[in-house]
């Protein structure tokens, strides 16, 4: 098993220690369907040295639902399609992200975040990286997004009418994963499928995922599935595959600029492998209005008009753009320079991770002279619906 860093290590030792010490405290009901329902589908929850620690998480979001704190949400009616929560659990696991500090979070903090800029529900997604923690370790990796799963359906149920959120899937795992997907979507209620720009040195176009593609495609139910692409750590398998390493060429935190060019690797690579063409049930969402994307379209598909056309009714048609970022000021233009239609656009916030200000970015939004009242209201609010394809009440 490689873990990513030495403080994941120590976390699990201490997560053990823990674990040991309540080994024969008693599930709760609730706790105890969850490993009845993880081994049914071949997962070992009770292995696993941070689950106790999970479970406690789980029961935290419970016991936030019976505060009395009230929310005023009259002034609320935008959809958040790109925004995180941070499980505590998975916040001793993973104390820094893609170079920085991973954020605190508390559902009260996420509650007030949304009252405070108009926002009425927030579809949650795990940010980078995910279940991918432990490379090259499949039980850890299924088990981990199983417990993160299971950790945001209970923060939907608990807030039904605030949160919804994208499943966390355990690639490039393809039989683990289309077994979380499956329960995910049915059992869990999840809207869709989070997924990053590369597991463990995978790109979403490498043959190696395309059976968990033409799966989610043609077997299973409840289509068309929507996917959400977010960027992480751009890794490299290295000595034949057997050693992963995060191949970002600067000295400045991934997170700072590489994730755009991480984004336009993956959304790429989908497009010369077709992925995205021959996947007709399957729907995506992209970070950051495409990242660093429309700067390299042409150069690729120029040169063959005939994936071009077929690329561009894809990009078109079943690719959303999340606002996620300093996108609006200039950044967006780009992507609609090559007729993607204002249709296409969501708003996210990104919060608790983003690095610029909050209110600025939605205000460049407000104040696009490129878009009618009636594009931003629809970016804001109904663009998402029909991504989805269901309306929020």
């Amino acid at each position: 098993m490689l873990l990513k860093t030495a403080s994941t290590l120590l976390c699990l030792l201490t997560l053990a220690g823990e674990a040991i010490a309540g080994v024969h405290s008693k599930p709760s009901a609730q706790i105890a369907n969850i490993i009845k329902q993880a081994k049914k589908d071949g997962i070992d929850l009770e292995a696993l040295p941070f689950a106790q620690a999970a479970f406690r998480s789980i029961e935290e979001i419970k016991e936030a639902a019976q505060s009395q704190t009230r929310y005023d949400f009259r002034n609320a009616s935008r959809i958040d399609v790109h925004v995180h929560a941070v499980p505590s659990f998975y916040y001793d696991l993973v104390p820094s992200t893609s170079g920085g500090p991973t954020p605190e979070w508390s559902v009260q903090a996420h509650l007030q975040f949304m009252a405070d800029h108009d926002i009425s529900r927030s579809i949650i997604s795990m940010s980078t990286p995910g279940a991918m923690v432990f490379y090259g370790n499949e039980a850890y990796t299924a088990g981990l997004a199983r417990l993160l799963n299971e950790w945001l359906a209970e923060l939907k149920q608990s807030f039904p009418d605030r949160f919804g959120f994208y499943a966390v899937m355990p690639l490039p795992y393809n039989t683990a994963a289309l077994k979380e997907a499956q329960y995910a979507l049915s059992s869990l209620g999840a809207l869709g499928l989070g997924l990053l720009t590369n597991h463990e040195g995978y790109y979403l176009g490498n043959a190696a995922l395309a059976p968990f593609f033409e799966a989610l495609n043609n077997t299973v139910p409840g289509g068309p599935h929507v996917c959400f692409v977010h960027p992480t750590d751009p890794l490299m398998r290295v000595d034949n595959g057997s050693s992963i390493i995060v191949a970002n060429p600067t000295t400045y935190a991934t997170g700072f600029v590489e994730f755009y060019f991480e984004t336009a690797r993956a959304l790429m690579d989908l497009v010369l492998s077709q992925t995205l063409i021959k996947y007709t049930n399957v729907r995506w969402q992209i970070s950051h209005v495409g990242g660093a994307f429309p700067a390299i379209e042409d150069r690729f598909l120029k040169r063959s008009p005939a994936l071009e056309k077929l690329a561009k009714q894809a990009l078109n048609s079943r690719v959303w753009y999340d606002s996620a970022g300093p996108t609006y000021f200039a950044q967006v233009k780009g992507l609609l320079g090559y007729g993607v239609p204002s249709s296409q656009l969501v708003f996210g916030s990104d919060f608790p991770y983003s690095q610029f200000p909050y209110d600025a970015a939605a205000q460049a939004i407000v104040d696009a002279d490129f878009l009618t009242q009636l594009e931003k209201t629809a970016l804001f609010e109904t663009n998402a619906e029909d991504m989805f394809g269901v309306h929020f009440q």
